[in-house]
């Protein structure tokens, strides 16, 4: 079975049991702080990760580290699993899937906006707002990005969809309707 197929049954099931309980968020939280920690560290990541250590090594490791980060009982309960099913090594794909679910079941949307310069607190507002609008969203999550090479305006994704608002775009189309424009009137 593919990674991606593995991370989305262990995503769904935790889903529907933190959804079902009300902690869906915490829950989520608290695996992005765990995944991130793995990330950051990558002796945590090879040790969780490496055969050569036995499932109750890695547990009392899993133990440790949970209890720092004081980690919901579902979220240890769950990275337990994963352990003793040698699913660690999926737990970055895990968690992506999972914060897909989540944001479907809670009727959020991820944006990801790259503009020419960083956006003030009221353009991102504003800009926010009209995304919910169009998504019909409860909310969206607008992640910002600055690329100087778009001139001018801004390049929003919401998932496969693509707003291209920039200058360079904008330039481009209007070079496209010129040329079509002047081929047509040579014909």
């Amino acid at each position: 079975m593919s990674t991606l197929a593995v991370a989305r049954r262990y995503a769904t099931a935790l889903v529907q049991l933190t959804a079902e309980e009300g902690t869906l968020g915490e829950v989520e939280k608290d695996l992005a702080r765990v995944a991130a920690l793995v990330t950051e560290s990558p002796e945590l990541g090879d040790m969780l990760t490496n055969a050569a250590f036995k499932a109750e090594e890695r547990r009392a490791v899993l133990d440790v580290v949970l209890g720092r980060l004081g980690v919901h009982r579902h979220t240890r309960n769950f990275m337990f699993v994963l352990n003793d099913r040698n699913r660690l090594a999926a737990l970055s794909a895990i968690v992506d899937a999972f914060g897909d679910l989540s944001d479907v079941r809670t009727g959020r949307v991820r944006a990801h906006v790259t503009s020419a310069k960083g956006l003030d607190a009221a353009s991102i507002k504003t800009l926010r707002d009209h995304l919910q609008n169009i998504t019909g969203a409860k909310e969206v999550i607008v992640r910002e990005d600055v690329d100087p090479e778009l001139l001018g305006g801004i390049v929003t994704r919401i998932g496969d969809l693509v707003l291209d608002g920039s200058v360079r775009t904008q330039l481009q189309l209007l070079r496209d309707q010129l040329v079509a424009g002047q081929s047509a009137g040579e014909a």
